[in-house]
């Protein structure tokens, strides 16, 4: 079921989030993480390759974001070190610049960083991925004065009981909330208390299993479901149901992105289970893929009004997680 009104909302809400995240005369571009080439693509606004960003040398990219105060880019890598980048990027070769990092071991142990996310002001926050065995999911604030130190402690923790941790972003009321597709949930949160607002269960428990998320200016939520390649919105905000906008894409589907005209892009990671179960033609493990198929993984742009799906990046990435639009 395809309606018009909630369409139009995300529409709105596309135009909203690109206006507030970019200047309308910056020139836009994007950068996609390629977590089997270990490298952060650069792609131009008709989804064209330009170069690779920055090498991420033994670590695999996961989630990436830019501060929207000095345009540093961040990386987390499935290990608890997060990545970080002038906006030029980095050089490769033995007299590269390569990247500086910090390590989040002392504040998670051995648990992993998987979603970034900035505010406004430049504030960093920071998702675990997992919430199983013993672990929780949790979320951890860095001020924009404490990620320019090269180990930046932390000024806040919100706590969930999530099992996975996976995209965040604002919603319309200011809540951070975050995607668990093993929860099968959307949950939010009081970025200032760290108190739980809003659990979008009711709506999601059973039905979608969600990686990516964004808010309508009504507070309209739309998610990626992760294992079928569908894009659902819901009909009344915190009430549901949510009715499907797009479908077709290949799974594993994973984080959402809009841009100023107010389209829908999401990665997908094709066959992650065959790559990483040694399926033929494929011989991978955890940090590293030798596979005979050179093919490239595919960017999704989806049509807010219409639902139609093309393909908008085709090359120069394997294993995307998260597409992230920049002005430089």
């Amino acid at each position: 079921m395809k309606l018009a009104v909630y369409k139009n909302t995300v529409v709105a809400f596309c135009l909203t989030l690109a206006i507030l995240a970019i200047p309308a005369n910056a020139v836009v571009n994007e950068l996609v993480g390629s977590s089997e080439s270990h490298s952060i693509e650069k792609f131009d606004n008709n989804g064209n390759w330009i170069k690779t960003f920055a090498s991420t040398g033994p670590y695999k990219v996961d989630g990436i974001a830019a501060s929207p105060v000095n345009g540093e880019v961040f990386a987390s890598t499935d290990t608890p070190i997060i990545l970080r980048y002038t906006k030029a990027g980095a050089a490769f070769g033995p007299t590269g610049s390569y990247w500086s990092s910090f390590n989040l071991s002392s504040l998670i142990g051995s648990n992993i960083i998987e979603g970034l996310l900035f505010d406004s002001s430049g504030n960093l926050y920071v998702a675990t991925y997992y919430g199983t065995a013993g672990y929780q999911v949790v979320i951890i604030k860095f001020t924009a004065k404490q990620i320019l130190k090269a180990s930046p402690a932390s000024s806040a923790t919100i706590v969930t009981n999530l099992n996975r941790g996976d995209q965040m972003a604002w919603d319309a009321y200011g809540d951070l909330c975050i995607a668990s597709w093993d929860s099968e949930t959307v949950q939010c949160f009081n970025p200032g208390t760290g108190a739980l607002v809003f659990d979008y269960a009711s709506e999601l428990f059973g039905r979608l299993e969600p990686a990516g998320l964004a808010f309508g200016p009504n507070n309209i939520l739309t998610v990626s479901d992760l294992f079928t390649g569908k894009v659902w919105v819901e009909a009344v905000p915190r009430q549901g149901p949510m009715n499907e906008l797009a479908s077709g894409m290949v799974p594993d589907v994973d984080a959402l992105a809009v841009d100023n005209s107010g389209a829908l892009y999401l990665p997908s990671f094709h066959n992650p289970e065959g790559r990483y179960e040694g399926q033929y033609p494929y011989d991978c493990t955890f940090y590293a893929c030798m596979d005979d198929d050179f093919s490239s993984d595919v960017v999704y742009k989806i049509d807010p009004a219409t639902g139609a799906v093309t393909n908008f990046i085709t090359t120069h990435i394997w294993g995307p997680y998260q597409m992230i639009f920049v002005p430089f």
